[in-house]
């Protein structure tokens, strides 16, 4: 779908899983060691330093390899992520200046359990290098992300857009894969959003 609107897609496989499962644990399981013990406090704060850690070190060297390529113009890079990807995205666009960042459903399954994670989130879009479209499915796990970041992004005077889409499926989870699966619904919006932001 990137290809064919004239955009190369790099999509690198996190720590752990994949053509990368051997570049480190995945995060999930340590996270779920975390929780086991020291209770639900104890593994938001794994997923906190992980994600703004050795994830956003891998973004951002997978950022530096792609700046490399002559195929790439630098200048006309955007970021974009789902869920755990989305936080990335937001944490990413604090740093560099991308041309514009993509957040589905990030932060969504644990929002309401980790404070930090809300802290950081809101800290990185105050300060964001980049345009944000903020976006997930009405029957996510929770929404206060999409409508959260964007007030932050709008009181910080930051450019944002946000859109909360129908229901996607039938369960809290399907609505969560919206980013994946509902390319068909959200595609429109978002190419629109990038052809704003990242024209040549």
């Amino acid at each position: 779908m990137f290809v064919r609107r004239g955009w190369v897609f790099f999509g690198p496989y996190r720590r752990g899983q994949g053509l990368s499962a051997s570049a480190g644990p995945y995060i999930g399981t340590e996270i779920d060691k975390a929780k086991r013990e020291g209770g639900i406090a104890a593994g938001a704060a794994v997923m906190v330093r992980l994600l703004e850690t050795d994830h956003l070190n891998d973004q951002l060297a997978a950022l530096a390899w792609l700046k490399q390529q002559a195929f790439i113009d630098p200048n006309r890079i955007a970021v974009a992520g789902n869920s755990f990807g989305g936080i990335e995205t937001v944490l990413g666009a604090e740093r560099v200046r991308y041309c514009a960042a993509v957040d589905s459903a990030g932060g969504a399954e644990s929002w309401a359990l980790a404070p930090q994670l809300q802290s950081i989130m809101v800290r990185a879009v105050s300060h964001s290098k980049a345009p944000v479209f903020f976006f997930q499915a009405q029957n996510d796990f929770d929404v206060t992300p999409t409508t959260a970041l964007a007030a932050a992004m709008q009181h910080a005077g930051k450019t944002s857009e946000m859109k909360v889409y129908p229901a996607f499926g039938r369960s809290p989870q399907e609505g969560h894969t919206f980013g994946y699966f509902g390319a068909s619904v959200w595609s429109e919006d978002v190419f629109r959003f990038l052809n704003r932001y990242c024209s040549t």
